[in-house]
């Protein structure tokens, strides 16, 4: 049973920061320096110097960016930059971005989900998660003892109840916050608080199972955090870390967007020619091309575009029964999943690409350009994963290859923090 609750949320105060669209910012684990640096400049009050502060030289045990954010959290809230509701509730959240050549509208909305107990568990991850972002992260979590941004996940609700509630209950209601970001995205926000649309929530979400979509070391890092304070204080622990700030969104929903990440090679030491025993490898014109022709192909098993030297290779499976060999022990989704076949098949067998050669690019153009470049060798190119395939993998206990799934567009950090 997923457990569900309203929250007292942290937001920007409007007659302080005028434009709110100025102090958000993308997910930690989607920044680079470069835009780091912009988000800085961006606003003094900018969400980024908590989220991603800056390493400076002098840092040590006692001065460091993860105690700079508490430091942030604690004036900008003495200062009401930051202002705390009197009443619990539940945050509506819509997002309007164009992708696939159209505009797109995704919905969803943001509350507490129980961390439950290990066994029995009603969350399901679908991705590998590394030691490193983990530590990074509670490390963070310990000093300002708050959910900065909310986990992503994903439940069905075929009969669109969800949007029932929304159209009809919410969206009457001047939303809190409606900014456009600097992409041009456009972010809407409501907060309520009447219990009765707060119950008709819980009743929704309590029956379902619950799926990670993005946030996969946040969640465990908010596990890890539970946990560390049941053992420091079991009598004293007040329940707040039983929860992780999540953000839900309905698997049918028609913005729900998945775009692949695909995979640059370095010290690649192959041929297209290398994959003949398993795939049809086929010559393209231009990248361009190779793009459609993959896109066309979809809901093909097995189809990956190649880029090498300047030639683009449509790849389509030949011989599954050989590849399914090279995928032992998996249910028949997990071995139908293009990102494991490319993994395991590929890159594990045919071609021996071991883990540090690979590096990730979202945006295929990029990709392209790396390889002109010659900062990487090869490209392999992806379709995206289906969010039935996500729910299917994890409700059978299996995980995706790391960066499988890329949900589009990110959750803008900012709107609403939720403090122990």
């Amino acid at each position: 049973m997923a457990k569900i609750a309203p929250f007292k949320g942290i937001h920007y105060n409007p007659e302080i920061v005028e434009d709110i669209g100025k102090v958000i910012c993308p997910p930690y684990d989607v920044i680079d320096a470069k835009e780091q640096e912009e988000l800085y400049q961006r606003h003094p009050y900018n969400m980024i110097r908590m989220i991603l502060g800056k390493d400076l030289a002098a840092d040590n045990e006692g001065q460091n960016k993860y105690l700079r954010a508490s430091q942030y959290l604690q004036e900008w809230q003495r200062r009401t930059i930051l202002v705390q509701d009197a009443q619990p509730g539940i945050f509506f959240y819509e997002q309007v971005f164009a992708a696939e050549g159209g505009d797109r509208t995704r919905l969803g909305f943001v509350a507490l989900l129980g961390l439950g107990e290990e066994g029995g568990r009603t969350v399901h991850p679908h991705e590998h998660t590394h030691a490193a972002p983990k530590e990074d992260r509670f490390r963070l979590i310990q000093a300002v003892e708050a959910d900065l941004d909310s986990i992503f996940t994903i439940f069905s609700d075929p009969e669109k109840i969800f949007r029932s509630i929304f159209d009809s209950r919410v969206r009457p209601l001047p939303p809190l916050f409606d900014v456009v970001d600097a992409r041009g995205e456009r972010h809407r926000v409501w907060q309520v608080a009447q219990q009765d649309v707060i119950d008709e929530l819980i009743q929704l979400i309590s029956p379902q199972e619950i799926f990670i979509a993005d946030g996969h070391h946040r969640y465990e890092v908010a596990r890890m955090y539970r946990d560390l304070k049941r053992r420091e204080d079991p009598q004293g622990f007040n329940g707040a870390a039983d929860f992780v700030m999540a953000y839900f969104t309905p698997l049918e929903d028609e913005g729900l967007c998945i775009l692949p990440t695909h995979r640059l090679v370095k010290n690649a030491r192959f041929s297209a020619d290398d994959l003949g025993a398993c795939f049809n490898v086929k010559k393209v014109e231009t990248w361009q091309k190779l793009a459609e022709e993959m896109k066309d192909r979809r809901e093909e098993v097995g189809v990956f575009g190649l880029y090498k030297d300047g030639q683009a290779y449509l790849l389509r499976m030949a011989e599954k029964r050989e590849c399914n060999r090279f995928i032992p022990e998996s249910s028949q989704e997990f071995k139908n999943l293009d990102v494991v076949i490319l993994h395991r098949v590929i890159f594990d067998n045919l071609l021996k690409v071991a883990l540090g050669q690979i590096a990730y690019e979202v945006d295929l153009a990029a990709a392209v350009r790396a390889v002109d470049a010659k900062s990487c060798d090869a490209l392999f190119a992806l379709n995206p994963t289906k969010a039935q395939q996500i729910r299917s993998i994890a409700l059978g206990g299996q995980v995706m290859p790391q960066k499988s799934t890329y949900f589009y567009p990110k959750l803008m950090a900012g709107f609403f923090l939720y403090k122990f």
